[in-house]
């Protein structure tokens, strides 16, 4: 093989040579998206936060937040601005409309900015490729957004943590392909929509919270179906009847009812038997505690504090795992026929 030799290398030749090994070929950036970004960085009140956003850099592909996929077509598909340094770091002002001039966007995390508030953007809706939207604490406001569910692709919905007012919207029981909803700790109120229950009907188990708002009435017994993976709705003032969440062939992983008004009697329910976490503190629920829950290998995490339960604490591996603290405040839970707690 002929070996170049260099002293017979033009000059011009050498130098083109030297930049093309010491210089990386600049990324792609596709001039549509680095002209939504710089619009959604005008949409802010605070812009100086998107120090590396500016007209004069080309590569958009570069800028704090952005990641292009695949490199080479320069196509924005995820804007994360999670931002942790609290308050002090924090965007502040309104969604822009032009959040949804991105159309390859996959990944939107735009989350712990205390400042940005109002209501979202109905051009979201546009983002037909939008997998993971995460818009956790902020301040946003108003009726829940029932638009969302028209985003075909979503997977994951973070709404948790801002001021979200009403009730929540019977469409958010069409999402065709949502894992992972989380409205907690808001300020939403009224019945829990019975058509809920058809979220959990997808392949993969959903993953639902609905605590720390003041959302009332019984529980559908529509959200009895086999597929949730977990379901979070402490802290509420849900009523009547939760047996329908149970049964051994359930799925669920992780169930939390407490601090409601629910009123069931414990007796003859079958735990799914791969629950890990169940708290059902703080409720009316009477009965006794089925001997069957010592079969429920992977439960660590367990509390029936003040509630009206009666009855001897089964004993056995599972329920050994947990001291008095996590019975206490019954009608007539005991330890043993001499103890009750």
């Amino acid at each position: 093989m002929a070996i170049l030799n260099l002293q017979l290398v033009p000059i011009p030749l050498l130098v083109l040579f030297y930049f093309l090994l010491a210089s990386p070929p600049a990324l792609a950036c596709d001039a549509g998206d680095r002209a939504a970004l710089l619009k959604i960085k005008a949409g802010f009140l605070n812009t100086g936060k998107f120090t590396s956003w500016n007209e004069s850099s080309a590569d958009c592909c570069a800028w704090d937040g952005v990641m292009c996929y695949p490199l080479d077509a320069g196509r924005v598909t995820s804007l994360n601005y999670h931002n942790i340094d609290g308050a002090s770091g924090g965007l502040s002002g309104r969604l822009p409309d032009e959040l949804g001039d991105l159309p390859f966007l996959s990944n939107l995390v735009l989350q712990n900015h205390s400042n940005v508030y109002g209501v979202l953007p109905l051009t979201l809706t546009r983002l037909t490729r939008l997998s993971f939207l995460n818009l956790a604490h902020n301040s946003l406001s108003g009726a829940l957004p029932f638009f969302l569910s028209q985003i075909p692709s979503l997977n994951v919905l973070d709404l948790s943590f801002n001021k979200f007012t009403g009730l929540i919207p019977p469409e958010f029981s069409n999402f065709p392909a949502l894992e992972y909803l989380s409205l907690e700790d808001n300020h939403l109120e009224g019945v829990i929509p019975s058509t809920i229950g058809n979220l959990s009907k997808s392949v993969s188990p959903l993953h639902v919270s609905l605590s720390h708002n003041m959302i009332s009435g019984d529980i559908p017994a529509e959200l009895g179906v086999p597929n949730w993976g977990m379901l979070i709705l402490s802290h509420n003032n849900l009523t009547g009847d939760a047996t329908p969440l149970f049964g051994a062939n359930k799925a669920i992983t992780y169930m939390d009812l407490s601090f409601n008004k629910l009123k069931f009697d414990m007796t003859e329910i079958d735990f799914p038997v791969k629950l890990e976490k169940l708290t059902l503190q703080n409720n009316m629920i009477s009965g006794s505690i089925p001997v069957q829950i010592n079969q429920l290998r992977d439960l660590y995490t367990f509390n029936v504090s003040d509630n009206q339960l009666c009855g001897l604490i089964p004993a056995g591996p599972v329920m050994n795992r947990f001291d008095d603290t996590h019975f206490l405040r019954n009608k007539c839970l005991c330890r043993s026929k001499d103890k009750c707690l």
